[in-house]
């Protein structure tokens, strides 16, 4: 009997054991459809949102300061339950709110204050600057009244800034405001002199990392000198676990944002959010998503599979790095859409895994609309909301924001003294009639990709299917400024009809009508993106009464001027070279023959389309020829190169200094620099004296950054260089590049100001090779020309403060991260050279 009873009891448990397993994983299954899939998040910096209770602002008089943007503006959790109906407004389902829980507000080793929420003091405890316990409950049942939902932003990897080993020295943060060191046990046993608080090991007892493709420095050191929590030690497993049990039993939050979760080892996820008292035990229908910056460069895809590796280990969710740095890269900065055409259909594998939460820009990163026309934004707002995924808004965006992290509130820092809570701005509006229509449409929400056509050189089309059980959609988005045209082989039968459902930016509210053979022909307005429906009805379709043939074939490669000629018995011939309508050549043809050339010299390297179009004595009777596509192959020529003398990265009187903070080296400090041209293109090729990667940047460079002023002899610019504080007498310049190891730019000097970039043209390419930073202009940017005599260009230095959004300043004592040597006014240029091309 009693043995029976053990087996009865062995199975009781093992029922028990699948039973919790299998709740895991209908959980994870409802955030994909019908759960966080049918959601969109709005993300807020808690300290510049709004204001609520201006009594609670100020708490040690170092640490407050709303002119100050390293220093906490005021914002709090009762200023978040003011504007909730302002929030909900906007269409979205809950809020994601960066770290509420108590901070180092002042650090003196980098002159910065922890208003972010990011350097934690005690995980269980709400930051006086904030509230209190009190008010977050508050906040939690105001959006829980009202069908919202709130996900807390939470760290595991690292406290604030209290220890460091310097020169292989311990040394404790003794300055540090409001406390020495945390006050949470067990992570306040912090001094590694003490023998056993060093036996503890509740930290890893590191230095910075100086190496992030380094797997032990990954996971073991500081990053950026924030103190490295021992999460393979039990007791500091189950203090986190407590920690964060806390928030979801206490205030009842419904989802966690992890924070730098690849610098922890994924061990500790199975652990934390799995185990039988892990997070998802404590609240059904809890979503996790995990930070893991990585950038895949085109048509790779190790970073996004590294990020859906977080599933195998607790998280239900994770931030989709990859898909934002290639709408960047393509919408913003004019790369070819087949880099986005690939990161879509490879998302189609990995959305099977779990749920990708979807943005273009946060807290820790430029602001996407920096920069470009309120159309470029909206362009990638609506493509984000019509794609699968969990869309993330970052406040302000409805805004117009341009400042990372400035206030929305009248008295917080960079909010230029006014309120920004105005339901009807155009992008207020413009993004809440998007959600409206991401949840009318279920295919925007958990649909598979299909790519139908999309540019392989540049700005242009990108046209693609998403098709889900209950509908399909097909959708024309077009990332250049001029309309583009294109006749491409679709899958649809003759006669469908196309209707357009949704105009996002621009578009065509012409229905499509399939052609002979599947042919869809249509022209798109530049700067559009439009979904259309696939209609049951179909119409008859009209066969014109037009030929064209040409004596040019598909994969050709051009290396010389190419004349390419043809039969017709068409009124008029139309020529398009990549689709462009801004460029076509209209020609009249004799005798029913034609002919035109194509000069490879005026075209960038690489892939273009050739699109010829007969026109009859009427409109209807038009016909396309195939899209042909044709390689420009050219070789590389040397226009001019420099060498740069050696130590003289110290400013144009002599006398600027390095930041104080260990990851500054040399970087600044230009030894040579050379310019190439293929065919129009040109390559821009700077060696520094120290190549760095402190930080990760993605291009491969970090603590340098790159304003190279290009003078076409033909054009005539502007004489200042923008936010650098200089301007020249005798020269000027027609365009410019802003290069780091995140982001690039190109712009004109149309619309520059001392404050403030010209009109961007788009985003450069940008890579180390040798030891050299590498920067690719593309011909399409500068006017193509066949010709670069007499151009001149002329490359500075300095630095970039990427949370900040701005050049990193200047006086006369250095700091951290703050250079010296000189005053707020003086030029921010560390070295400098130029190349002429004679």
């Amino acid at each position: 009997m009693r043995v029976y009873l053990n087996k009865l009891l062995l199975v009781v448990l093992l029922f028990s054991f699948l039973f919790q397993t299998f709740t895991v994983f209908a959980d994870v299954a409802t955030t994909l459809k019908g759960g966080w899939a049918d959601r969109v998040l709005y993300m807020i910096m808690i300290d510049r949102f709004n204001d609520g209770d201006p009594s609670n602002n100020n708490q040690a008089n170092v640490e407050y300061n709303p002119r100050d943007g390293a220093k906490y503006s005021g914002g709090d959790l009762k200023g978040i339950i003011d504007k909730i109906e302002y929030i909900k407004s906007l269409g979205v389902d809950g809020i994601w709110i960066t770290p509420p829980v108590a901070n180092q507000w002042w650090d003196p080793w980098v002159n910065y204050g922890g208003y972010h929420g990011y350097w934690a003091r005690d995980f269980k405890k709400v930051d006086e600057h904030f509230g209190t316990l009190q008010d977050y409950k508050a906040l939690a049942d105001a959006l829980h009244k009202n069908n919202m939902y709130l996900i807390q932003d939470i760290v595991v990897n690292h406290v604030g800034n209290y220890f460091r080993f310097r020169n292989g020295k311990f040394e404790l943060n003794t300055g540090n405001v409001p406390t020495s060191a945390p006050t949470q046990y067990p992570f306040n046993l912090n001094n590694y002199n003490d023998p056993q608080q060093k036996e503890k090991a509740i930290y890893h007892w590191t230095p910075d990392i100086s190496n992030y493709s380094d797997p032990d420095q990954k996971l073991n050191y500081q990053m950026s000198g924030l103190d490295d929590l021992n999460t393979e030690n039990p007791e500091v497993i189950q203090a986190l676990k407590d920690s964060y049990a806390y928030w979801i039993k206490e205030v009842g939050v419904d989802g966690f944002r992890v924070d730098t979760a690849m610098y922890v080892p994924k061990t500790f996820f199975d652990e934390f959010f799995k185990a039988p008292d892990g997070m998802f035990s404590l609240k059904k229908d809890f979503i996790a998503f995990g930070e893991t910056w990585l950038s895949s460069r085109p048509y790779e895809s190790n970073a996004d599979y590294e990020i859906a590796s977080f599933f195998d280990h607790g998280f239900n969710s994770m931030l989709d790095f990859t898909l934002m740095e290639e709408i960047k890269r393509v919408v913003k900065g004019g790369q070819p859409t087949d880099y986005l055409a690939y990161r879509l259909e490879l998302r189609n594998d990995i959305l099977k895994k779990g749920l990708l939460v979807t943005f273009i820009d946060n807290h820790d990163m430029e602001r996407f609309g920096k920069g470009v026309t309120p159309n470029i934004t909206q362009q990638a707002l609506g493509l984000l909301l019509t794609l699968p995924g969990l869309p993330v808004i970052y406040y302000g965006t409805e805004q117009y924001f341009e400042e990372t992290r400035a206030s929305m509130f009248k008295n917080g820092w960079g909010s230029m003294e006014q309120d920004h809570f105005n339901t009807e701005s155009d992008m207020y509006k413009f993004i809440r009639e998007a959600i409206q229509f991401r949840k009318s449409h279920p295919a925007t929400r958990y649909g598979e990709v299909k790519v139908l056509l999309s540019e392989k050189r540049g700005a242009g089309l990108l046209i693609y299917t998403l098709k889900s059980q209950e509908e399909e959609l097909f959708v024309v988005l077009n990332t250049s400024n001029e309309a583009r045209i294109t006749n491409f082989k679709s899958p649809y039968e003759p006669g469908t009809v196309l209707e357009p459902i949704y105009n996002a930016t621009g578009g065509t509210s012409t229905p499509i009508v399939v052609k002979d053979q599947g042919y869809i022909t249509f022209r798109m307005p530049g700067r559009s993106l439009t979904l259309f429906a696939i209609s049951k009805d179909k119409e008859e379709v009209y066969k014109p009464n037009v030929d064209i043939k040409l004596n040019f074939k598909n994969g050709e490669k051009v290396t010389q001027l190419r004349e390419i000629s043809g039969e017709t018995n068409a009124r008029t011939i139309y020529v398009h070279i990549d689709r462009k309508v801004e460029n076509e050549i209209k020609i009249e043809p004799k005798d029913g023959k034609f002919s035109f050339s194509i000069d490879p010299f005026k075209l960038d390297p690489g892939e273009h389309i050739l699109l010829v179009r007969a026109v009859g004595r009427n409109v209807k009777d038009t016909v396309y020829t195939e899209e042909i596509a044709f390689t420009v192959e050219l070789e590389k020529k040397l226009l001019a190169e420099t060498k740069d003398p050696l130590d003289d990265d110290i400013g144009p009187n002599g006398t600027y200094i390095y930041p104080t903070d260990v990851t500054f080296k040399r970087q600044m400090d230009i030894l040579e620099a050379k310019v190439e041209s293929i065919g129009s293109t040109l390559v821009i090729s700077i060696k520094p004296r120290d190549l760095t990667k402190s930080w990760g940047p993605p291009f491969g460079f970090d603590h340098v950054t790159y304003q190279i002023f290009i003078d076409d002899p033909k054009k005539t610019g502007v004489s200042f260089l923008p936010l650098q504080n200089y301007e020249f007498s005798d020269w000027d310049w027609d365009y410019e590049i802003f290069a780091t190891g995140w982001l690039s730019g190109i712009y004109t000097s149309q619309g520059a100001r001392k404050d403030k970039f010209g009109t961007q043209l788009g985003s450069p390419e940008v890579f180390v090779e040798d030891g050299w930073v590498k920067i690719i202009v593309k011909g399409d940017w500068i006017g193509n020309p066949s010709d670069f005599t007499g151009w001149t260009i002329y490359v500075t230095s300095w630095d970039y403060d990427g949370i900040e959004s701005k050049f990193r300043p200047l006086q006369q004592e250095p700091k951290a991260y703050i250079m010296g040597g000189g005053n707020p006014t003086d030029p921010l240029i560390m070295d400098d050279c130029w190349l002429e091309i004679k």
